[in-house]
């Protein structure tokens, strides 16, 4: 499933951990918690009293992608954090999480959990994370097949031009039990000749700009939480003619309400999803 490092990306990490003052680079470690409400995702829980119409759900996947990490220091300064190319789980700036165990409904996953990502920081004084949900465009638009891991995992791609799927968070519920979908990616990729064609902009590159603060890295947790996601959402019904669930486009009614959860849409919000909260009952971190 997954791919050796690249001697590319184990130099790309090494060169990020230089400083511009000599100084070794501190270790750090972010920690993601997946949520429905107050309960952790699990693919052998159901979760009641979602989105509009207080429908049941299960979860048959819950995987992202996060790049472009950054802590911010109290001075203002955004400082890159250099990911730790372990050759599973993070390429280049690149990480994937899964809170998705392969068991019970989400039986076509992967057995693998993974709640952290792993970098390198200069020292500092931080007091804020930004990072974006999804893949940087010069990665997003390549064979998946022949990436490094965790890009490789083709069920989090669709093609060529459309490149990736930032998020696949897949459900079962009430009014949709054979499947109600999240996908999110970019879309209006151009030139749009065919799924092999690699395009040069994308209309709507749909990578969610996360800012949170206060943040103290090694004690706060980013929080995702699919109940505020979903909470605009009807999920038991899906707009004729269109793929179950939403896979991004703004064509489609069911995305409207995901989109702008997530600071994507038109109404100009700010994304609502993720949170920082404080460590306590965190479960312990997948490896």
């Amino acid at each position: 499933m997954f791919r050796s490092v690249t001697v590319a990306a184990i130099v790309f990490t090494l060169l990020a951990f230089r400083t511009a003052a000599g100084q070794s680079p501190t270790p750090v470690t972010l920690t993601f918690d997946a949520v429905v409400g107050g309960k952790p995702v699990s693919c052998a829980e159901r979760y009641a009293d979602i989105g509009t119409t207080q429908s049941a759900i299960r979860f048959t996947d819950f995987r992202f992608y996060v790049s472009n990490i950054r802590l911010v220091t109290r001075a203002g300064a955004d400082v890159p954090v250099a990911l730790v190319q372990d050759g599973l789980w993070q390429t280049d700036d690149v990480a994937l999480l899964d809170f998705e165990n392969g068991e019970g409904t989400c039986a076509s996953g992967t057995p693998e959990l993974r709640n952290i990502v792993e970098g390198h920081v200069p020292p500092g004084d931080y007091a804020s994370v930004k990072f974006d949900l999804g893949v940087p465009f010069a990665a997003n638009h390549r064979e998946a097949t022949v990436a490094s891991s965790p890009l490789n995992l083709t069920r989090l791609f669709w093609s060529w031009n459309a490149g990736y799927k930032f998020a696949r968070i897949d459900l079962r519920t009430t009014g949709q039990p054979k499947g109600w979908m999240i996908h999110l990616g970019s879309t209006g990729c151009e030139p749009a000749d065919g799924p092999s064609t690699a395009p040069i902009a994308c209309k709507h590159p749909n990578r969610a700009a996360v800012s949170l603060t206060p943040f103290v890295p090694q004690r706060d947790v980013i929080q995702f939480d699919l109940a505020t996601l979903l909470a605009d959402a009807n999920v038991d019904v899906n707009q004729e003619k269109t793929a179950a669930g939403c896979m991004s486009s703004r064509d489609d009614r069911e995305c409207t309400p995901i989109l702008n959860a997530l600071g994507l849409g038109d109404d100009g919000a700010v994304q609502r999803v993720f949170r920082v909260r404080p460590a306590g009952s965190v479960r312990t971190p997948q490896r």
